[in-house]
């Protein structure tokens, strides 16, 4: 009787390790959804010049850089990456992401660099076709930092959120260098920036990254930022610490919205994002936010195609 009830009780504990772990792997592979209505979820996104020029240009070996930092990067919900130019196919083959868009629309044939190097990596599922566009204007072809050898735009895509809602995510990579010239392309190109994202995005929650090549500690700079940013109603997530970088001039902009109401849970720099030896992976940080979404379940948030 006993070896019986020994054996009884054997088995009732393999068929329950047998459960939980059926249930674990479930619960694991299903879409994150609230236990409650406004439980809040949490979406990481990380923005990332990744100084994707050749190697002769670069200076260093891109192909064998960018393994590792799409690794680092695959903790993230959104990955929004710039200057992606010479080594996509390294991108295609190493990321750690399902979804993947990229580009920024055609201007020119001539650019020795097509598009911003825009890509946009992600687990979440696309809620509307993505929209890609150049900006059609630059300063400097041999000279003022070169811009108009690349061809500047923005990549938005809209993301689903669990229960119904959505938020726009956009990526752009503006005109560098400190002149006049430049300052006027800027100006322009976020013109054009903010017109798309009240045109695409009027009453939704939006998440902007990217390289602004706005200098948060120079004052003309800040104030091109701060009229972009008042003009949309978009508030500061992260940006490159004071201190850590020799330029700060990468960003995530965040704007909440009824159907998803975002707010700041953690944000900086990600310090991991360097080599074996300690090298800087890129020569722009990594700038991540970590965002609670709250929503209610009657806000259905559903995009119009």
């Amino acid at each position: 009787m006993a070896a019986r009830a020994r054996s009884c009780f054997h088995a009732a504990v393999s068929r329950a390790a047998v459960t939980l772990a059926v249930a674990v792997l479930v619960a694991a592979l299903a879409p994150a959804a609230p236990a409650e209505d406004g439980a809040p979820l949490t979406l990481s996104v990380l923005t990332y010049n990744t100084h994707g020029l050749p190697g002769w240009i670069a200076g260093d070996d891109p192909p064998a850089r960018y393994p590792v930092l799409l690794e680092k990067a695959a903790r993230f919900d959104v990955v929004l990456l710039q200057e992606d130019f010479a080594h996509q196919p390294v991108v295609d083959t190493a990321k750690r992401h399902p979804a993947l868009v990229r580009g920024n629309g055609a201007w020119r044939e001539l650019p020795l660099f097509q598009g911003s190097g825009l890509t946009l990596l992600t687990r979440l599922a696309a809620a509307a076709s993505p929209i890609l566009a150049p900006y059609f204007v630059c300063h400097g072809w041999l000279s003022d930092a070169n811009n108009c050898l690349g061809n500047k735009g923005f990549l938005m895509q809209r993301l689903a959120l669990a229960g119904g809602a959505a938020v726009d995510v956009w990526n752009t990579h503006l005109d560098a260098g400190a002149g006049d010239g430049d300052q006027a392309a800027r100006e322009a190109q976020l013109d054009r920036l903010a017109a798309a994202i009240e045109r695409e995005s009027a009453g939704r929650p939006v998440i902007a990254g990217g390289d602004f090549n706005l200098h948060w500690d120079d004052p003309r700079d800040r104030a091109l930022l701060e009229r972009f940013r008042g003009r949309l109603g978009l508030a500061v997530a992260a940006m490159t610490p004071e201190g850590a970088w020799r330029s700060r001039l990468d960003y995530l902009l965040f704007r909440p919205a009824a159907a998803a109401a975002l707010a700041v849970r953690e944000a900086g720099m990600a310090h991991d994002f360097v080599g074996a030896r300690g090298e800087p992976l890129s020569d722009h940080p990594a700038i991540f936010a970590v965002f609670e979404v709250g929503y209610s379940s009657d806000a259905s948030g559903s995009p119009s195609q």
